[in-house]
């Protein structure tokens, strides 16, 4: 792999609902020398490429030689074959949640990336959990709370894509990431049930996780709500947090000594709008520039899986008993 430079090649592989995000923000973006939209349906590829000023490939393959950052919002089963070929070539990647359609390909990809990093130790690898970059929550974790209870909310209505996976990697795996990093310790115990509604699989998961040291959250993902709803609430020491997704609003409030006596206070969080994923993108575009190291890793993605697979595991096994007790 080259030494950094200052405007990045890039290739963004995938043309479809977040895909063709990718690309705009790429186009846009003022470390970007060029753009690759790689897409196998031409017409859908060379739509979104004309779009935004980019070129159309129609494998990865094609392009390796002459692009510095791969990009990958491709359908999460093509994850694996994706990400290692762009980590043989010697190439910054950054992956969308979820990091690999299963926890063996997971590792697979992060034993790729070691071996990758033996030739080139500055390749950087990121995982797509954009929520880590929401305003909000960048300001949440600003101000040091630390929760021993939330409570994570996360609906919409039917989306009509990602049918692949079911509502736990698709959508309940943005809290699950967001947990442990707030929580800041290893899930040590989960119960969880769930229905398929839409699907073959469940749509609709209630989770409650138990973390090391004694911390505790419930989740609930659907994605057959009427309406959409992204919240998460946080209770610490003396100390609530309400926090809006799509709204980027947080309230804090803290048990303070007043003139009185013990008063709750709101505390003022100054939070400054903007696009999550963008934010995302340009602090692994920055990383890869060396600029910085503010991304989301391929282990921290890992592990999220690892603790969406418990879930799953856990529903699994809800839905045995219910159908044994039939």
């Amino acid at each position: 792999m080259s030494e950094p430079t200052t405007k990045l090649r890039i290739a963004v592989v995938g043309a479809g609902h977040l895909g063709q995000h990718h690309a705009r923000i790429a186009a846009t973006s003022p470390h970007a020398a060029s753009v690759v939209v790689v897409e196998p349906a031409e017409e859908r590829g060379r739509e979104i490429a004309a779009k935004h000023g980019a070129e159309w490939a129609p494998n990865l393959a094609s392009v390796l030689g002459r692009i510095d950052v791969v990009q990958i919002a491709a359908p999460t089963g093509f994850h694996l074959a994706l990400g290692q070929e762009a980590l043989q070539a010697g190439k910054h990647v950054l992956i969308e949640k979820p990091l690999a359609a299963g926890l063996a390909e997971g590792e697979a990809l992060l034993q790729a990336l070691a071996k990758a990093r033996a030739a080139h130790p500055r390749l950087v690898a990121a995982v797509g959990h954009l929520e880590r970059f929401n305003p909000a929550v960048v300001a949440l974790r600003a101000a040091n709370f630390k929760p021993r209870f939330v409570e994570a909310i996360r609906v919409s209505p039917f989306p009509m894509r990602s049918l692949e996976v079911d509502v736990v990697m698709d959508v309940m795996i943005h809290d699950l990431d967001l947990l442990l990093a707030l929580v800041g310790r290893p899930v040590t115990d989960v119960e969880a049930f769930g229905v398929p509604v839409l699907t073959p699989h469940p749509d609709l998961v209630n989770a409650r996780l138990k973390f090391e040291g004694g911390a505790f959250a419930t989740v609930t993902a659907s994605r057959v709500a009427q309406k959409k709803e992204r919240t998460l609430r946080a209770f610490g020491d003396k100390a609530y947090a309400k926090l809006d997704f799509a709204a980027q609003k947080l309230e804090l409030l803290r048990l303070v000594l007043g003139p009185n006596g013990p008063e709750v206070a709101p505390e003022v969080v100054d939070i400054e709008e903007g696009e999550p994923l963008k934010l995302e993108i340009e602090a692994f575009h920055a990383a890869c520039r060396g600029q910085g190291d503010d991304v989301v890793t391929w282990a921290e993605g890992l592990e999220a899986m690892r603790v969406a697979d418990l879930v799953q595991k856990a529903v699994a096994r809800s839905l045995e008993e219910l159908g044994a007790g039939r």
